[in-house]
Order: C-alpha cells, then structure tokens, then sequence
C-alpha cells in the first residue's frame, strides 16, 4: 500500500524526535560531565597549584640533596588528575557511541520513510521532512555538547638554578687589582715604588666551577584550558558583556538555524502556507543568510586555532563532537531543503538559492 498523506511521515518524525531527543539529553549530560571532570583534571596541574607551591619546591631542592626524599605532593597531585582524566574519557567515549546510536536511528528514519513512500510523488518531500527532523535533533546536540577544546602547558618544566662561582671569583679579582693599584698609588706617596702584578686567585681557586641546583616539575603543567561547548561560550560572551559577538554567535548559531528548520516544517506540512505569497518572501529573505551557520562554525575553528601559535610553550586545539554535529546539521539541512525545494519548486516558485538556507 502507497501512502500519498504525510499524517504517518508526521507521526513517524514525532516519534523519532521524542525518542532521539531523550537520547540527546543523556548525551548532553555526557557532554558536561566531560567538561567538569577535564577542569577538575586541569585545576590540579595548574601553574598557580604547581608553580607557586612553597611545598613542592622545598621537596624538588631537598630532593636534589638527599636522594631518597620524593616529590610526594607531586605524586598525590599526579594520581588525582590522572583519575579525571580517566573519568572524563570514559564520558566523553559514551558520548561518541551516543552520537553512533543517533546516526543509526537517522538512517532507520530516512530508509523507512523512503520505504513507505517509495514510487509516490511525495517521497521528496517526505524524505526532505525526515531530514529536517534529524537535523532538528543535531542541532540541539551541536549546540549543547562540546565543541572546542584549548591547552596551552609545558611538559617537564625545568626551571634553572645555576650559581657560577667562576662570575663571582672574576668580580673578586677585579676588586683585588683595584685595591692592588690604590696600594701602589698610595706607595709613591711616601715615594716607595711597589709593584703589585695582576693575578688572578679566586678565578685559580675556583677553577670554572658552578653550582647546579635546576628542578624539573614533572609531568604536565597548565597555564591555560577551555573546553566550551555553543551554549557556554554564549553565557561567556554575555558575562563579560560582550554583547555584539555574543549575539551574533546567539542568532546564527541557534535562532537562524531553529527559525529555519520551523519554516521548513512548515513548507512539508502545510499546502496553504506553501502557497501564501507572504511566507514565499520570508524563505526569499532568509535564504540571502545561505551557509552563514558554517561561517559560524568556520570562526570557531579560526579563532580557537592554537596549532601555529610561537608563544613558547606547547599550545594544541581540539575540535570535539559537537562541532561535528553542528557540521552535520548544516548539511543534512541543506540536503534536507534542496529536497523539499524539488518536491515544491511549483507551488512556491522559489528559485534553488532562495530555499537552500
């Protein structure tokens, strides 16, 4: 039996949207554990915790001397944030098989309904409609998990502490011959002609020796970690009342894209509204906003890009999953609109740029 009504393609979106969304959210929450658990892991290694501890450095010098001293404040440190670490790879590896669960119930969506509406003249439409679901679920997924993640750290900092008692000698000499020359002056004035030759002992006694007391803070030490994901970096944006990009990354990011994906619906569902003259010039106006939610993405990676930075410590920028569901938003929505805009192109007269938003 062929189905020509989109009443089932309706009921079928409804219920992958339900059932992908209550997956979503446990995924988000994945996402913010990995989050908490990276900071809790960073926050131990931090150059102020590290750098800065009277504690750890009386035990690296004390070390140096006696052999058997260890660097137990260290060591605590260094079970602490290996554990997190642990902890929040685990979360973020359970995320990665959510976003597989989702991927797999996007192709059962759009090969059932391709099913039930193979051989009709609304499998364009329909299988448009399924897609605008599935990008309706990456959307919120490429909004709320994590996005982007930045280091900046130094492994196995050493930190020089050299006393070169050859530099120090030299300095000695030099006043030496000076008192050597002020005794010979003041030798003529009592008209004694003394001769003192310039030598050098403290330089002989020495000999080029120097003092080597370096320590090394072992492992990892961070100056600087973000792991954000689009909503975070919003409510970052805005707490530091910088309202111009905050919004602008608010619009293009979540409002656009929600705007559009509703208009979408609209056009799948609706025959009146395919047909209203006022909603064709919204989807005109809108589409002249094409691909501007991949501009988006494109500045975060821009921005975040730490790779080819020479600031002298090693500095490294991730991209995690939520920037590939954003990315899969954006493109599963434009398939999704090329295929509505085919099914429709009649009825609304747009052109191809005009509904591909």
């Amino acid at each position: 039996m062929k189905f020509q009504k989109l009443w089932l393609l309706g009921v079928i979106n409804l219920l992958f949207v339900v059932v992908a969304i209550f997956f979503a959210q446990e995924m988000v929450e994945k996402g913010r554990n990995y989050n908490k658990l990276m900071h809790e892991h960073v926050e131990v290694l931090t150059f102020k915790d590290r750098l800065l501890n009277q504690d750890e450095w009386v035990l690296l010098i004390t070390g140096k001397v006696i052999k058997s001293v260890k660097d137990d404040v260290w060591l605590e440190k260094k079970l602490i944030s290996e554990q997190k670490l642990i902890e929040a790879q685990e979360n973020y590896d359970e995320l990665k098989e959510g976003g597989n669960l989702i991927f797999y119930l996007i192709v059962g969506l759009v090969v059932l309904t391709i099913l039930i509406y193979a051989g009709t003249y609304r499998i364009l439409l329909a299988t448009g409609g399924s897609l605008v679901s599935a990008s309706l679920v990456l959307l919120y997924l490429g909004i709320y998990t994590p996005l982007l993640e930045i280091h900046a750290y130094d492994e196995d900092l050493k930190i020089p502490i050299v006393i070169k008692f050859d530099e120090l000698a030299a300095v000695g000499d030099e006043y030496i011959n000076k008192g050597s020359k002020y005794v010979e002056e003041f030798s003529s004035f009592f008209g004694m002609d003394v001769e003192i030759p310039e030598y050098s002992p403290l330089s002989f006694l020495v000999n080029g020796y120097q003092y080597d007391h370096s320590v090394v803070f072992e492992g990892r030490m961070y100056y600087y970690f973000q792991s954000k994901s689009i909503d975070s970096i919003i409510d970052l944006l805005f707490k530091d009342k910088n309202y111009t990009v905050g919004m602008a990354i608010l619009c293009f990011s979540f409002i656009f894209p929600l705007f559009k994906i509703l208009l979408t619906f609209l056009l799948v569902y609706s025959n009146r509204i395919r047909r209203n003259p006022a909603f064709n010039m919204i989807l005109t106006i809108i589409g002249k906003w094409s691909m501007a939610d991949i501009f988006v993405a494109a500045i975060f990676l821009a921005y975040f890009s730490f790779h080819n930075m020479n600031t002298g410590i090693q500095t490294a920028s991730e991209s995690l999953i939520g920037l590939d569901f954003f990315l899969g938003y954006a493109v599963i929505s434009i398939i999704a609109s090329i295929l509505v805009w085919a099914a429709t192109k009649k009825e609304t007269k747009l052109k191809m740029y005009e509904s591909v938003f």
